[in-house]
């Protein structure tokens, strides 16, 4: 009976020993050096451009939502000929982050994304910004199946859309040689047309007035500056092969909608007004997208409207240049100047302070384009 009790007790330690092996076996998969090492996917995209010039953009990817496309492929086949549809990373939420890697800055996953372990397995990559999905950018919708996404002016406004050209393709040891270990999905670039306003006060003949000639006390106001289209979303293909760029199935159903509200409440009209900034609107819109503005000046003692002009006009009606109105274009800045007309008013009693008066506003004032 004890002989038979101690060989059930050394088979159920055999037994343990095996399982506690197998387990094992499982879970070491990490082996540097194998096909079996574990290699995190890290990727860096260049800092959005930036230039001497005071109307382009100078931003950088830190703090931007980021969706990652990887597609599989292999070594020898053509970006163009890559099967987008064979996911590896299926629209993948990063982050563009402050962290330098390879001279650019870090896209990191949270969790960390790794690399087919088979070195025979590469990857294509393709990136676009804002994110669309979970904790992502709600102004951005994936057009079901497709690397296609929809970009419309939620929420009183568009985002800065940013894509990728598609990089590949690599494999882990590709980006175990790579500086910082690091792989470049390259450079983001703006697919959205930016719109920036300035408001001058200027003369009966368009001259600009300097500061110490504005009137004193000044009752100018500006009580609304506005931004607004009928083309309130679009669809861009991030695998789109034209060139240039184009979006697609542009909607301009329904009344036009406000996308920028620049100013809603009073404020003084003075020679040190900023540029009006960070509007975004589709390229390729400036016959259906408009600027309003509200102008009011305010009696001297009781501050109740006197005079008010209000005027829309669409952003082809600025001027680049005689008969040539302002465009909208991807990834460039437009400038618009309206310019506020005031005329003083002549008073035959020289111990009076001149008073003014407000007039028509000089819609077809000056636009500049600024390239990216």
């Amino acid at each position: 009976m004890l002989e038979m009790k101690r060989k059930y007790y050394t088979y159920m330690a055999a037994l343990c020993s095996l399982l506690v092996y197998t387990s094992c076996d499982k879970e070491v998969v990490d082996i540097s050096g194998t096909e079996t090492e574990k290699v995190p996917i890290t990727l860096s995209a260049s800092s959005l451009p930036v230039s001497v010039d005071a109307q382009t953009r100078a931003e950088t990817i830190e703090g931007r939502t980021i969706g990652v496309v990887a597609a599989n492929t292999d070594e020898t086949t053509l970006l163009a000929s890559v099967d987008w549809s064979d996911y590896y990373l299926d629209h993948v939420k990063a982050s563009g982050t402050n962290t330098v890697l390879n001279g650019e800055k870090e896209v990191a996953f949270s969790p960390a994304q790794y690399w087919p372990f088979n070195p025979a397995e590469y990857l294509a990559f393709v990136a676009y910004s804002p994110y669309y999905g979970t904790n992502g950018d709600s102004r951005v919708e994936r057009v079901s199946g497709t690397n296609t996404l929809k970009v419309t002016a939620n929420g009183n406004s568009f985002p800065d859309f940013l894509y990728t050209e598609p990089v590949g393709p690599y494999n882990k040891e590709t980006a175990k040689a790579a500086t910082d270990k690091a792989i470049s999905l390259g450079e983001f670039q703006h697919a959205m047309a930016k719109l920036d306003i300035q408001v001058k006060l200027v003369d009966k003949d368009g001259v600009e007035i300097p500061a110490a000639n504005f009137p004193n006390p000044n009752r100018l106001r500006i009580a609304e500056l506005r931004v607004s289209t009928e083309v309130k979303n679009g669809e861009f293909d991030l695998l789109q092969t034209t060139s240039p760029k184009a979006w697609t199935n542009l909607d301009a159903t329904g009344p036009k909608e406000i996308v920028r509200t620049h100013i809603s409440s009073l404020i003084t009209l003075t020679a040190t007004l900023p540029t009006y900034t960070n509007c975004f609107l589709l390229p390729g819109t400036e016959e259906k997208s408009y600027v309003s503005i509200k102008i009011q000046e305010l009696h001297p003692t009781t501050n109740t409207v006197v005079n008010e002009v209000l005027r829309e006009a669409k952003i082809t009606e600025f001027e680049v240049s005689s008969g040539v109105g302002a465009k909208l274009e991807m990834g460039k800045t437009t400038l618009l100047t309206i310019k506020v007309k005031y005329v003083p008013i002549p008073d035959p009693d020289i111990d009076v302070i001149l008073e003014g008066q407000l007039v028509e506003w000089d819609y077809k004032g000056e636009s500049t384009v600024t390239i990216e």
